[in-house]
């Protein structure tokens, strides 16, 4: 038995794409009782990468390679993670490991008793966390930078139109708000105590119902940009949300934040969005996906949902798919 043989390729051919495993961590598959196991053996190391590369998305592609098993052969697989390994002691990486980390506790609550995860650190999150709050209000301004992710996030934000086809075909919103800061601190927010990577840690766009029961939070890729990191990436800043408005297990509460975290604190509950021309074929395929089994494990709180939407050229948003 073998990974490759008993799991890539028939979530390969039933999805008719050529998927493909990331490389740098060991990969298995067994039966325990005749139950299929997949397991994923990983080093600390890979865990102190940038969440959307895909090596410290492996176990999201555990996930991913998991749920189509499923589908192509009508069973229900166990999932098994092993960290092994020395964590970082640089800051940087180190930061890195902290959310990965962070990522992989939301994975566990979501699927319950069909994950086991293995190698955790002591400390998960930090003794009093405290969010970075926005220095300005970036709710519709261009602020700066290019790209077409860009172009994309302002188009959304200047176009009442937008938001208004995204209420009539999704869900009601009360507009689109760009970048939503969601660095983690220990006690303060200074460059010494970052918890988690700051810059450059932000939520795309977010936004709630009209009456603020509901905090919608979107993570935009762009066309090319289709890597199964968005999963763990979302998931992550949706579960740092729903952090904030519960707390940690100890009784902990967060402190700090800008006017998206006080919005998320007094919602209800939390959808996250993926907002994308295009996904990898693991993250959806024929309407049907992974997401299904994050939505089963972590209802009511939170849910997430995928929603295309065409490229406008120069324009950058040119209609929702």
């Amino acid at each position: 038995m073998s990974f490759e043989h008993d799991v890539v390729a028939p979530v390969r051919a039933f999805l008719g794409r050529p998927v493909r495993l990331p490389t740098g961590a060991t990969w298995s598959f067994e039966r325990d009782g005749g139950a299929p196991v997949l397991r994923l053996e990983m080093d600390a190391g890979q865990l102190a990468r940038n969440l959307q590369t895909n090596q410290a998305a492996a176990p999201f592609f555990l996930l991913c390679f998991g749920y189509w098993l499923a589908r192509a052969r009508g069973v229900d697989p166990q999932l098994r993670v092993d960290v092994v390994g020395t964590p970082p002691t640089q800051k940087g990486p180190l930061r890195h490991y902290h959310r990965s980390w962070i990522a992989l506790e939301a994975l566990e609550a979501a699927m319950g008793d069909r994950l086991e995860v293995g190698g955790a650190p002591a400390q998960r999150w930090p003794e009093r966390p405290v969010f970075n709050a926005p220095l300005v209000d970036r709710g519709t301004s261009d602020g700066s930078g290019g790209g077409r992710e860009h172009k994309v996030e302002v188009a959304l934000t200047q176009s009442p139109e937008a938001a208004e086809g995204f209420s009539a075909l999704h869900a009601p919103i009360v507009g689109f708000r760009r970048q939503l800061p969601l660095g983690l601190f220990e006690a303060e927010v200074a460059k010494k105590n970052y918890w988690t990577p700051g810059s450059g840690a932000q939520a795309d766009l977010w936004s709630t119902s009209p009456d603020g029961d509901v905090f919608h939070l979107f993570e935009l890729k762009v066309s090319g940009n289709t890597q199964v990191g968005v999963i763990p990436e979302l998931l992550t800043y949706a579960w740092l949300l729903h952090r904030a408005r519960v707390g940690l297990d100890g009784g902990a509460r967060f402190g700090g934040g800008g006017p998206g975290v006080h919005a998320a604190r007094a919602a209800q509950r939390i959808v996250g969005w993926i907002v994308a021309p295009a996904v990898h074929p693991l993250v959806a395929h024929n309407g049907r996906g992974p997401l299904e089994w994050l939505n089963a494990g972590l209802a009511p709180d939170l849910e997430f949902r995928l929603v295309t939407f065409d490229e406008g050229g120069d324009a950058g948003f040119g209609g929702w798919g």
